[in-house]
């Protein structure tokens, strides 16, 4: 029996987990949501960029099934336009839906590079804190301990975790919701598809973990 070249066994294993991140925004919502690596709190030295795009994704889904509007269908080309928008917005260093960048300048642009025939486009974009606060808590300290910075409570100076996946996607979600200009793409009922993307971020001003998140919302012609 001939051994496989660890090469090909590698190539083999990227395939697979590639297959299983696709499959994630086809599941049902109750579904994804009761993986367990979609429960467990982010690690953000090993931050599953696919994982937490799924769980943007249903989280906006349950959104517009509790306003009694049909679910955006996944397109798989969003999530790649959604991907750009992620990837220059954390060189940008600021929240602008555009870039100097020739032929993914603006939102229409990428949805198009993407290889996307559209009707309609909007863009959502977020940076928000993975820290894992109650409502109203919003002041941490930090101090080092065992030579690494440790965010804590200042209320009761107790250590501050990182979110789990579904938490970061709820709360984002609902930070869109909160802001009109995004809750109107967000329940659009124009809009039929939807790609999304994260990716994680240290500020450099807070110096604690965030993600960079985006919706793309489009009507294919």
């Amino acid at each position: 029996m001939k051994s496989v070249s660890p090469t090909l066994l590698l190539f083999l294993l990227l395939f697979a987990v590639r297959a299983a991140a696709a499959e994630w925004q086809a599941m049902k919502p109750e579904d994804f949501a009761a993986l367990p690596a979609v429960q467990e709190r982010v690690d953000f030295g090993d931050f599953d960029t696919d994982l937490m795009a799924a769980a943007i994704f249903h989280a906006t889904n349950r959104v517009r099934g509790q306003l009694g509007l049909a679910p955006f269908a996944h397109l798989p080309a969003l999530d790649r336009a959604a991907t750009q928008k992620a990837t220059i917005g954390i060189l940008q260093g600021k929240l602008t839906h555009e870039n100097p960048l020739p032929l993914t300048a603006t939102p229409a642009d990428r949805v198009r590079a993407s290889g996307v025939d559209y009707r309609a486009v909007a863009e959502n974009i977020a940076q928000q804190s993975l820290l894992d606060l109650p409502p109203g808590v919003t002041e941490v300290g930090v101090r080092l301990r065992g030579g690494h910075n440790e965010f804590y409570r200042v209320d009761n100076k107790q250590p501050v975790q990182l979110q789990s996946y579904a938490a970061f996607a709820d709360k984002v979600v609902r930070a869109w919701m909160n802001s009109p200009g995004h809750r109107a793409n967000l329940v659009n009922p124009e809009f039929t598809s939807l790609g999304c993307a994260a990716r994680p971020i240290r500020s450099p001003v807070a110096r604690h973990e965030q993600v960079y998140a985006v919706q793309v919302f489009c009507t294919p012609r």
